[in-house]
């Protein structure tokens, strides 16, 4: 066989796992390998090694149209809404997001369905069989996102909806060629890695911005939408804003869920449902319509019918996100991690307490503006907090989160260090009729989701 030939593809008779457990050792060598060398685990990549390794796979990413979402706050809910209003259409969408809640094949999903094993398995053997081919080297989050677009690829999906992980401009997903991007937002969040001003972290998710493509572009105050403006125009995208080109309005809060009027261009429809009670689930649900109507106008998904797009927003689940299990007591799960998604949790409690006794249980990652996120969920009302810690290898001692709480709130605050007891000390202090709100991080409300979906399960029996 020719040399070029025998270069085409790398060889396949070595499979390099032969279970999930593999994969998941598989990632942390890659890892920690990454912090001996001084780089970033997360999204953020110089692109060399995932190109390269996009290349030798032929690129399985030019193999469907996608779509591509970045921001502060909201991500992974307007990828969610955008994907569903795609599959409603008649499409097969594939969805990528992160991180995960409980399971690592939750990232990849195919129609609303996370990936199976053997699925993952097959597309991480090809891909570490080419690493081990081409000498490539790779962060745990290019690898994993390599491997989606080539699970993506192999089921024949018609659109990819990929959540940026960090930032935009060097994050790994920014290799795709979107037909629509979308920027939720801009706020303060990973600033060791995007910048510690707005400006900053507007041009790191303004990276996603390509040539000719249009841009869905939400919230954010004038310093940041400058930039992105004077980005799109410099790129000739096309760019909506919220508030003029489309918006999210009337939101009126019913029980645990919530209505609002959508309106893209001169089209409005009232009466949409969201499954949460946060008012800012409706500008979410505006992002993936607006994005949506990007795609209808240009030929290339069909026309929802009314219902057929109020029944796709009624039926959308948005796991620990403003995520309630009505049991007794209420639990709420809400992955709120900086201090603007805390700000709207906050206000988000004070709407649906009604008076009973509210528990916060909390725990804090240590990267994040602790001080400023204590100081915003001091206001949502709460008659107790609970500090706890996890994943304990990254997570604040509860009793810093303690002690900055009790300069700035006369409520009681209690320290239970082991996350378990403590979300049950909290179910336990809030009585039957009372509210349990969980928050601080994904990771966090991942561990509860399952504690919470036991505690209703033993309420129902």
């Amino acid at each position: 066989m020719p040399e070029t030939e025998s270069k085409k593809y790398p060889p396949y008779w070595a499979v390099p796992f032969s279970s999930y457990k593999e994969v998941t050792d598989f990632l942390r060598e890659l890892e920690t390998a990454c912090i001996l060398r001084d780089r970033p685990s997360d999204g953020t990549v110089s692109f060399g090694a995932i190109a390269r390794c996009l290349q030798e796979l032929g690129r399985p990413d030019r193999a469907y149209r996608s779509v591509h979402v970045t921001g502060t706050n909201g991500k992974t809910s307007v990828s969610r809404m955008t994907a569903a209003l795609i599959q409603s259409s008649g499409m097969k969408v594939g969805l990528y997001t992160s991180p995960h809640l409980g399971h690592f094949l939750e990232r990849i999903c195919i129609n609303g369905q996370p990936i199976s094993e053997q699925n993952l398995l097959d597309a991480c053997n090809h891909l570490k069989a080419l690493m081990d081919w081409a000498g490539v080297e790779m962060s745990p989050f290019e690898f994993l996102t390599a491997a989606a677009f080539f699970v993506f690829r192999e089921a024949k999906v018609d659109y990819a909806v990929v959540e940026v992980g960090i930032g935009g401009r060097q994050d790994a997903t920014n290799v795709i060629a979107p037909e629509v991007s979308v920027i939720t937002n801009v706020d303060y969040d990973h600033m060791e890695t995007l910048g510690d001003t707005l400006e900053a972290i507007a041009a790191e998710k303004s990276g996603i911005i390509k040539p000719f493509t249009p841009v869905v572009c939400g919230p954010m105050s004038d310093g940041p939408r400058s930039l992105i403006l004077s980005r799109a125009e410099e790129l000739k995208a096309p760019i909506l804003l919220i508030g003029q080109d489309y918006d999210a309005t009337e939101f009126i809060r019913i029980g645990y869920q919530g209505t609002c009027t959508l309106r893209v261009g001169d089209t409005t429809w009232e009466g949409i449902t969201v499954g949460s009670p946060a008012a800012f689930m409706a500008a979410n649900a505006a992002h993936a319509l607006a994005a949506y109507d990007v795609l209808r106008r240009r030929g290339l998904v069909a026309t929802l019918t009314g219902s057929a797009l109020r029944n796709t927003f009624a039926q959308i689940h948005m796991p620990a996100c403003c995520e309630v299990f009505s049991g007794h007591p209420t639990i709420v799960i809400d992955g709120a991690h900086n201090t603007s998604s805390a700000a709207s949790l906050s206000s988000t409690i004070r709407s649906v307490r009604d008076g009973r006794r509210t528990v916060l249980l909390v725990s804090l990652l240590r990267e994040k503006e602790i001080e400023k996120i204590v100081r915003c969920l001091a206001g949502a009302g709460a008659d107790l907090v609970i500090f706890t810690r996890y994943p304990d290898d990254r997570a604040v001692a509860p009793q810093v989160l303690a002690d900055i709480w009790r300069s700035c709130a006369p409520i009681s605050a209690e320290i239970v260090t082991d996350p378990d007891d403590a979300f049950h000390r909290a179910v336990q202090r809030a009585g039957p009729q009372g509210l349990v709100v969980v928050t601080g991080s994904l990771e966090f409300g991942g561990y509860c989701r399952p504690l919470a979906q036991a505690a209703v399960s033993q309420v129902v029996a």
